[in-house]
C-alpha cells in the first residue's frame, strides 16, 4: 500500500516535470527567434511570456507539494 502510493506520487512528479519540459520549450523558442530576428511584438511576447510563468509557478508548487508529501511518507522506511 505504501510503497503503491510512493510509485503514485513519483509518477505524479514524474508527469509534471515532463509538462513543465512542454511549458519550457516555447519559451527557449522564442528566445531563439527573437535572438535570430531581433524582438517581435514586445507587449505579446511580455503577455506570453507571463502566462508561461504562471503555468510554471503552478506546476512547481505542484512539484512542491508532491515531494512534501513523499518527504513525510513513513514509505521511506519501507524502501
Amino acid at each position: 500500500m505504501v510503497r503503491e502510493e510512493v510509485h503514485r506520487l513519483q509518477s505524479r512528479v514524474e508527469v509534471l516535470e515532463q509538462k513543465l519540459q512542454l511549458v519550457l520549450a516555447p519559451l527557449h523558442s522564442l528566445a531563439s527567434r527573437a535572438t535570430e530576428h531581433g524582438p517581435q511584438d514586445p507587449g505579446s511576447l511580455l503577455a506570453h511570456s507571463f502566462q508561461q510563468l504562471d503555468r510554471i509557478d503552478s506546476l512547481s508548487e505542484q512539484v512542491s507539494f508532491l515531494e512534501e508529501q513523499l518527504g513525510s511518507c513513513s514509505c521511506k522506511k519501507d524502501l
